[in-house]
């Protein structure tokens, strides 16, 4: 009875879903003057705050309060890049 049991709890946590989003910020502009803005106006750690927040502001809007009915997606990034002088 106990290996029954065992394989069914390894079944259900294989077919469970993480919803854990991993948020990262890349400052690849932090030599230019918009970058160096970036830093010192909104740093990573509110970037990724907000990120958090607009994810559940988008989960909340379509009204996905099970994490059945959220897409599963593992890393969101975003990237501050200088491209043509501009930041």
């Amino acid at each position: 009875m106990s290996k029954l049991f065992l394989s069914t709890l390894v079944m259900l946590s294989c077919s469970i879903q993480s919803h854990a989003v991993e948020y990262t910020v890349t400052n690849n502009a932090s030599n230019t003057l918009c970058g160096i803005y970036f830093t010192n106006e909104n740093g990573i750690p509110y970037s990724q705050q907000i990120m958090t927040k607009s994810t559940n502001f988008i989960w909340r809007t379509f009204q996905q309060y099970d994490p059945v009915d959220q897409k599963d997606i593992a890393k969101v990034s975003l990237f501050i890049d200088n491209m043509d002088n501009v930041s």
